[in-house]
């Protein structure tokens, strides 16, 4: 089963439906308060991803639920602009995303760095550090998976980088509750994918 799309934006507009219509679909699958509350808090970290991205973003947000698996989707297609990559970046004396501490803020380069230009340098995901790990595909597409991404850290523990990472990722919210975590990246859109099964 799956939801009706809603349109959601950086200001706000749409996350209350989508909200609403996710914790309905949670109810119509038997889950417990405890595992709905779970499931709109993954949904909440998503939109935290459309707020990040400033300017007047938006995004399509639905849901899909089999049984009592649920996938939380949002696809972004509209191509950052130098503007809004220059306001998501802070102004730092690395000249790096100062906002992308944690897990999510990591998540939120790769996708940020997706929806630039394709004419910027940081188009390429080179840019992204550690999160290439999880990446698997061509420039032209790729998937970025959160359970790749842990298997292949485990290879690289001793690094002093990796051991960063793996802190960060082991303090995610949506590390510990989510089953996967997959960005879909293609041309100019960005499909972000959160898998939970109760």
């Amino acid at each position: 089963m799956k939801t009706k799309e809603i349109s959601v934006s950086s200001f706000g507009s749409g996350m209350k439906e989508a909200l609403d219509t996710t914790e309905a679909l949670g109810r119509e699958a038997g889950l417990n308060e405890k595992e709905r509350l779970r499931l709109r808090l993954l949904s909440e970290e998503l939109f935290g991803m459309v707020k990040a991205i400033t300017g007047e973003a938006e995004a399509l947000y639905w849901a899909e639920r089999e049984d009592k698996k649920f996938s939380l989707h949002l696809k972004v297609d509209t191509e950052m602009n130098k503007a809004m990559r220059r306001q998501l970046l802070s102004v730092s004396s690395s000249g790096e995303n100062a906002a992308a501490k944690g897990f999510m803020g990591k998540l939120l380069d790769v996708i940020s760095t997706a929806l630039s230009p394709k004419d910027e340098e940081t188009a390429a995901l080179l840019s992204v550090g550690m999160m290439n790990l999880g990446v698997t595909g061509s420039s032209a597409a790729c998937v970025w998976s959160m359970q790749q991404y842990k298997t292949q850290m485990e290879a690289v523990l001793d690094l002093p980088e990796a051991r960063e990472a793996w802190d960060e990722l082991e303090k995610s919210i949506v590390a510990k509750l989510a089953d996967e975590v997959s960005v879909f990246i293609r041309g100019g859109g960005v499909e972000l994918v959160i898998d939970k099964a109760f």
